[in-house]
């Protein structure tokens, strides 16, 4: 119960501490750094250490391939009855990527861990890191594409390089995956303190995670899109769970694998999607209406029922 109820505190405290912090005058590259410490830092260390003791099993395959669905099942949904909701290219790229997207890493990974410890965590893990493939390959291009089509086509706006999304510090929780694989597989033995180490990097990362979202939501944007994205709670928080459990269950009977990847499709709107809003220059308002709205529906409505059926 002190795990279910440290996940309210670690998402919403940081969230009303970075609009205090805004208020307070608190400057931008404050919070890029913030950031980035969070990223290569902290998601690196717990990256090691989850995987460390993690059990390696054909089964766990599922868990990197099962991003797929839990991306591009909704694209149906998008084109067949979203799109035509709006006429304005920059809000259908923003609605677009707000759908596709999950805040698996930090909400679901903290989630799982509430659930099964270090191994949920390392779990969620597999399904986050693919994730990223997902949003540079697909999303950022969609994103320039619906720009494009909004301005024109006169390619105003330029295409950041593959190699230059990929290559960079940001990538390194991905290597670390790999460093704690191996350490594993040599049958490295954990010190009893990186446990500890484990649980500390787990609430920081997501404080670190969170405070920067605060800082940046437009309450007065998120107020004039909050009803506009309604539709994306049946898709996030009925059919994509829906599909992806009755998916899993044709591949493992394992309860844990389950659960997490429950939790993952069922993830809302991540940060990621806003992230895009603002780099390619569609409707930022309307990416932070779906983050915020559909991130308090999880936190009290369906993270609150996955826990009692999972439990």
């Amino acid at each position: 119960m002190e795990r279910f109820l440290l996940v309210f505190l670690d998402i919403l405290a940081p969230l009303l501490l970075g609009r205090w912090l805004r208020r307070r005058g608190l400057s931008q590259e404050w919070v890029r750094r913030l950031i980035r410490v969070n990223v290569v830092g902290a998601f690196s260390g717990l990256s090691v250490i989850s995987f460390w003791s993690l059990r390696v099993a054909p089964e766990l395959l599922w868990l990197p391939l099962s991003v797929l669905p839990i991306c591009f099942l909704s694209l149906p949904v998008f084109y067949l009855w979203e799109k035509k909701r709006f006429s304005d290219p920059r809000d259908q790229g923003s609605c677009l990527i707000a759908t596709m997207l999950g805040n698996v890493g930090t909400l679901a990974g903290l989630c799982a861990y509430t659930l099964y410890g270090e191994t949920g965590f390392a779990y969620i893990q597999l399904i986050a890191v693919p994730q990223i493939l997902v949003i540079v390959l697909y999303c950022f291009p969609a994103a320039q594409r619906h720009y494009d089509r909004w301005a024109g086509g006169d390619g105003a706006h330029k295409k950041a390089r593959l190699r230059d999304m990929l290559l960079t510090w940001n990538q390194l929780p991905a290597l670390c995956v790999l460093a704690g694989l191996a350490l594993g597989a040599a049958g490295v033995d954990r010190p009893p303190a990186v446990e500890t180490v484990f649980t500390v990097l787990i609430h920081a990362s997501a404080w670190m995670g969170m405070i920067p979202v605060g800082y940046s939501l437009d309450m007065a944007g998120v107020r004039k899109y909050a009803r506009v994205m309604w539709p994306l709670f049946p898709v996030k928080f009925l059919y994509l769970p829906a599909c992806l459990a009755v998916m899993t269950r044709l591949v493992t009977d394992d309860a844990v694998i389950l659960w997490c990847v429950v939790l993952a499709a069922a993830a809302p709107t991540a940060i990621f999607a806003v992230a895009a809003a603002q780099l390619y220059r569609l409707n930022v308002d309307m990416a932070e209406a779906s983050f915020l709205t559909t991130t308090l529906a999880f936190l009290f409505v369906v993270y609150p029922v996955i826990y009692v059926l999972a439990s």
